[in-house]
């Protein structure tokens, strides 16, 4: 027997009304543009969808001819932060919501924004070249150092506040507490940077710099679950945490002393994402492996917010696996110091030495002598950066890494620097912790060069 028609569409009515419901949860928000002055053979963009939580997902795309397109899924209601670079002086910090279509014109000494969604982005980048036309002391001094940022926030408060009618409260609190929050970061960091000379008075002088210099300056955003959607806003509260630790106990903590801090002065999701952001930093720069570890338990106990749950987790089995001869070695890019993209995959079939290194820490001399026993054909060094001071005349590609790809650290089990990894011709690990070839003139780690040449 046929079912009855008005119970036919009625099932009809629910079949499209969950369809419907499904669409509508997702949304694309459009970044369209043109390099206007110089050929640039492609773009990439980055965006996160919970920053400080979220991987970040990249695009790349190339010109035609000197014109961009992206598209990016996004849930309905949802605002996220993009990075998009097309190389040197050809980059922008923006935000997007669902729904939106922003373009953009790039010049290297401007940016022209239109489209729905252009007011916003406009306001950060107004916000952010006032900042930029802020001199800054040649002279690394702490006190001058404080003027000019706090300079910079008072610049990006004025500018914000002309934008403060054309948007919704929810997007204005979040682009008001990323532009404060990374001015902000860095007037905290002028604290550790006083003179210690002379030495017997440089804690009296770091509490009135802190009463007189910093204190009045912070910005007034209110913590909230709105606000933690800005990593810059993550990243202030991390840097001031420090210092509001030490104003109060009298000595420089601990990462544990941090994370307890956190724990204790913040509720909430704020708590949580902090907290979150705080340890896969940890896992990032190599924090101390029991330390580290004490906390993730402790938070795997304590959290509440699922997404943050999931991302500490994930990092921490990771982190205990680690890397290990013959697992695939994970694979990256990153942008050389011409602007080339260089990715681990267009090695295959060569033996790769990754060199991962501070700016105070590389292997110099010893890389320069093993480089020469080998033929640029067969080997390969790729030295990455990961403090921001790159050395210039290291053997091999010259990298440096940034926000964007700090998981290659966890991925890597980067705990220590320089550490060295050799990657086999077939793309697997062959040699995790190489012994140190500034004790033996590199002769062990040249013949496991040539063993996995060999393989």
């Amino acid at each position: 027997m046929n079912p009855h028609p008005l119970k036919q569409q009625l099932g009809l009515c629910c079949i499209l009304l969950l369809l419907t419901s499904g669409a509508a949860a997702q949304t694309t928000a459009v970044i369209t543009g043109k390099v206007a002055d110089r050929h640039v053979p492609r773009v990439s963009l980055t965006y996160w969808t919970d920053p400080g939580i979220s991987p970040a997902i990249t695009q790349d795309t190339s010109l035609i001819p000197d014109s961009f397109y992206f598209r990016m899924p996004l849930p309905v209601g949802a605002a996220v932060f993009f990075y998009a670079d097309a190389g040197t002086g050809y980059s922008f910090y923006g935000l997007i919501r669902s729904g939106d279509s922003i373009c953009m014109k790039m010049r290297a000494d401007s940016l022209a924004l239109s489209g729905n969604g252009a007011q916003v982005c406009r306001a950060l980048y107004n916000a952010k070249r006032e900042q930029e036309r802020i001199p800054m002391p040649v002279i690394s001094d702490a006190g001058k150092l404080a003027a000019a940022f706090r300079q910079q926030l008072e610049v990006a408060g004025q500018v914000l506040n002309h934008y403060r009618d054309s948007m919704d409260m929810k997007t204005w609190q979040v682009i008001r507490a990323h532009i404060y929050g990374e001015t902000a970061a860095k007037l905290a960091g002028t604290f550790w940077k006083l003179s210690p000379d002379p030495d017997s008075t440089l804690e009296d002088r770091q509490l009135l710099f802190y009463k007189t210099a910093l204190a009045p300056a912070w910005p007034d955003i209110v913590p909230s679950d709105v606000t933690a959607t800005s990593i810059r806003y993550l990243g202030y509260l991390l840097q001031k945490a420090e210092v509001d630790y030490f104003v109060q106990h009298r000595y420089e903590c601990s990462n544990r002393a941090i994370y307890e801090w956190l724990k204790t002065h913040y509720s909430g999701r704020l708590r949580d994402k902090l907290l979150a952001h705080e340890l896969m930093l940890g896992f990032a720069a190599g924090n101390q492996q029991e330390e580290q570890e004490n906390c993730v338990r402790d938070y795997l106990q304590i959290v509440q917010d699922d997404a943050c749950k999931q991302a500490v987790a994930k990092l921490y089995g990771r982190s205990r696996k680690g890397i290990s001869r013959g697992s695939v070695a994970p694979s990256f890019t990153f942008t050389d110091q011409q602007g080339k993209q260089v990715g681990l995959q267009q090695f295959s079939g060569k033996v790769v030495l990754l060199h991962f290194y501070s700016g105070s820490s590389p292997l110099l001399h010893a890389l320069a002598e093993i480089k020469n026993c080998f033929d640029e054909t067969t080997v390969t060094f790729v030295n990455i950066c990961c403090d921001g001071n790159p050395v210039k005349d290291l053997p091999g590609w010259l990298l440096r890494m940034d926000e964007q790809h700090r998981d290659v650290l966890t991925q890597y089990n980067i705990s220590r620097y320089p550490t060295l990894i050799v990657v086999g011709k077939n793309g697997k690990i062959f040699a995790t912790r190489p012994p140190d070839p500034a004790v033996d003139h590199g002769t062990a780690l040249a013949n496991i060069i040539y063993e996995a040449l060999s393989q």
